[in-house]
C-alpha cells in the first residue's frame, strides 16, 4: 500500500488571505518524486487548539504529515505548544543543542540573543529538533499515532532545505519499505497562448481517463500543461512521448520545462546565438530589465537598459524624435519602435526591446484604453530594413500590477521568438494591426 501524506499551514495571514500559500505545491511535487501522494493541504489560523484537532485528524488518514509555519520566537507562534498536545499533552523542554545553535547564531550576527528567542529551543517531550542552518526556529518532528509528523519553519528558503536534508531521506527509507506511489511527472510551459486554444490543442490527453494525464494552468501570460504518468507509464517512456506532443502542439510558444523560467529560456536561446539584448522601458519602470536579471548568469546575454518614463527621456537619451511623440504620443508604435531601435544602437547590441503604455488605473481614453500597450523588438541583425523593428499592441486585462506584470512577460517571449525566427506569431492580447499599419512597422 502506497503512503499518503497532507500538508497543514499554519498563520493568521494565510487564512486572511494576506499573503498566499506557496509551500504546500512544491511539498507536495518534492513529494510526488520520491513515490508518495499528497492527499490534502490544510489551513489553520495561529490557535492552538486548532492546530492540534488537525493535527489529530489528519494523523488518523496520513502516513506523514508535513506543518509549516507557527515556530517562531511570538506569542503567536503555536505549533511546538500544538504538537506537545496532539501527543497527549507533554511538556516542552529545553533542546540544549538547539540553544547552542540559536546563541550561536545571534553571537555571529554581533547581537545577544532577545530572552524570547529561548523559546525556539523548546521541544516537546518524545520530539527531536531539525536543525535549521538558514534561520532560527529548529523543525520537530516526532510520531502522532501512526503519523510521522515534521513541524518546519514556513520561509520557504528555510522550509525547503531542511525537507531536502531531514525529510526526504526518512521518505525515501519508508517508501522503500512500503512501495510507494509509481507515478511520473513533468511541467511544460508556454508564453502568449491562450488557455483555451492550449488546452484544444491537448485536448485528448486531458481525458480523466488518459494516462499519461495532462491538465492546464495559467499564470498571467504562462499556461502550463502539467502532466502525470502513473503505473507502468511512468517508467516505459509514455511522459517523455506526451511531453515533446504537447511540446510540438504547443509550438513555438513552449519556453520549458519544470524549474525552466521564461527568462532563463531567453538567456539560453542568446547564449546559443552569442547575441544579447538591451531594455528601453516606459510604464513597466524597469520591471523588464529586472525580469531578465532574475536569471543566473545574465550578464552574459543582458546589457542593461534605460527607463524613459518621461518624453523628454525618450527624446534625449533613446533619441525618439519629438515630432513622433507630438503627432502619434508617446503610446504608439512609432515611439515603440524608435524607443527599441535607439536602444540598439546606442548599446550597440542585436536585440532591443521596449514597452511604452498606459497601466492604469488613469490615463485611458477611448482609442487608448487602460491595458493599452505597445511593445516593440529591434533586431539589427535583420536583413530587410522594413524588419529592424517590429511594433505589437496589446490590450493587458487586469489592474496596473496585473497590466505591468502582463507586459514584462509579453515583452520576454517577444525576444525569445524573434531570437529562433518566429516573430510572426500572433500572441496573446494582441490587438491586431491593418495590412497598411503593419507596413509601416515591418
Amino acid at each position: 500500500m502506497s503512503l499518503r501524506a497532507a500538508v497543514l499551514s499554519i498563520g493568521d495571514e494565510l487564512t486572511l488571505g494576506q499573503i498566499a500559500e506557496r509551500n504546500a505545491g512544491w511539498i507536495a511535487q518534492e513529494f510526488l518524486r520520491h513515490g508518495v501522494l499528497v492527499f490534502e493541504h490544510r489551513t489553520v489560523r495561529d490557535d492552538r487548539e486548532s492546530i492540534a484537532s488537525a493535527l489529530l485528524q489528519l494523523a488518523g488518514e496520513s502516513e506523514i504529515i508535513v506543518v509549516t509555519g507557527g515556530l517562531g520566537p511570538t506569542d503567536d507562534d503555536l505549533t511546538r505548544e500544538a504538537l506537545a498536545d496532539a501527543l497527549g499533552g507533554v511538556d516542552l523542554v529545553e533542546d540544549a543543542h538547539s540553544r547552542a545553535a540559536l546563541r550561536q547564531r545571534f553571537e555571529e550576527r554581533g547581537r545577544p540573543m532577545p530572552a524570547m528567542n529561548a523559546k525556539q529551543a523548546l521541544c516537546p517531550v518524545g520530539a527531536r529538533c531539525i536543525a535549521n542552518p538558514n534561520g532560527t526556529a529548529p523543525g520537530l518532528s516526532a510520531r502522532v499515532g501512526q503519523s510521522l509528523v515534521f513541524c518546519l519553519p514556513g520561509p520557504p528558503n528555510e522550509m525547503q532545505p531542511m525537507i531536502r536534508s531531514d525529510v526526504l531521506p526518512i521518505i525515501d527509507s519508508l517508501v522503500g519499505a512500503a512501495g510507494g506511489v509509481q507515478s511520473s511527472v513533468c511541467a511544460i510551459h508556454s508564453c502568449g497562448l491562450p488557455e483555451s486554444v492550449a488546452a484544444e490543442r491537448i485536448r485528448p490527453m486531458m481525458d480523466r481517463s488518459a494516462n499519461p494525464l495532462a491538465g492546464t494552468t495559467a499564470s498571467g501570460a504562462i499556461v502550463t500543461a502539467r502532466i502525470r504518468a502513473t503505473g507502468s507509464a511512468a517508467h516505459d517512456g509514455s511522459i517523455e512521448r506526451a511531453v515533446q506532443e504537447i511540446e510540438r502542439a504547443w509550438a513555438p510558444y513552449v519556453f520549458g520545462r519544470d524549474e525552466t523560467t521564461l527568462a532563463h529560456a531567453v538567456g539560453e536561446v542568446l547564449m546559443r546565438t552569442k547575441d544579447k539584448v538591451v531594455v528601453a522601458e516606459s510604464c513597466t519602470g524597469g520591471g523588464i530589465g529586472a525580469f531578465f536579471t532574475s536569471a543566473a548568469g545574465s550578464s552574459e546575454w543582458f546589457s542593461g537598459g534605460w527607463i524613459t518614463y518621461s518624453n523628454e527621456m525618450k527624446v534625449r537619451m533613446l533619441g525618439v524624435a519629438p515630432e513622433l511623440i507630438e503627432a502619434d504620443g508617446a503610446v504608439s508604435q512609432s515611439v515603440a519602435c524608435a524607443m527599441a531601435l535607439g536602444a540598439a544602437i546606442r548599446a550597440n547590441v542585436r536585440f532591443a526591446v521596449s514597452a511604452t503604455g498606459i497601466a492604469g488605473p488613469e490615463g485611458g481614453t477611448e482609442s487608448k484604453p487602460v491595458g493599452t500597450v505597445w511593445l516593440a523588438v529591434a533586431d539589427r541583425r535583420e536583413t530587410n530594413p522594413s524588419n529592424i523593428t517590429r511594433a505589437r499592441r496589446f490590450v493587458f486585462p487586469g489592474d496596473r500590477a496585473t497590466v505591468r506584470e502582463r507586459t514584462v512577460r509579453v515583452a520576454a517571449q517577444l525576444v525569445r521568438l524573434a531570437a529562433i525566427g518566429e516573430s510572426d506569431v500572433p500572441v496573446l492580447w494582441e490587438v491586431p494591426m491593418s495590412a497598411e499599419s503593419s507596413r509601416n512597422i515591418r
